[in-house]
């Protein structure tokens, strides 16, 4: 549980976009990360799991104007969790992807790297 949420990690290669819809379909939406507190749930979460070695969606784009984090519903995100150094993209990385110790600005599509989606239901 993260968010005061239930959450489901779908499993599966698939860009952002894909990802955002597999949640809506299952009744949800993209897990929003609020709180550096939240992060660390979400991270252990996923060592719990046994994703500890690769990443996952998360809420969180700046698609619309660089540098500016919204949430899936136009908000401005008060937090991110970057890791040092990131956002690092620029206008090629607009998606924000999550591994149980790193965060990141990373494409949204064509992506290679990412292999979970976190829903909240």
């Amino acid at each position: 549980m993260v968010n005061n949420s239930c959450d489901r990690l779908l499993v599966g290669r698939v860009d952002q976009p894909t990802g955002r819809a597999n949640c809506l379909a299952a009744g949800g939406r993209l897990a929003l990360v609020s709180t550096a507190e939240e992060m660390s749930a979400l991270q252990a979460y996923m060592l719990r799991q046994g994703v500890n070695k690769t990443w996952m969606w998360v809420d969180g784009t700046d698609a619309v104007t660089e540098g500016v984090w919204l949430t899936d519903s136009g908000d401005v995100m008060s937090y991110t969790g970057f890791t040092d150094k990131e956002p690092d993209g620029g206008v090629g990385e607009n998606c924000i992807a999550v591994a149980v110790d790193s965060v990141i600005d990373i494409r949204c599509v064509r992506n290679a790297y990412v292999y979970y989606t976190l829903c909240e239901l």
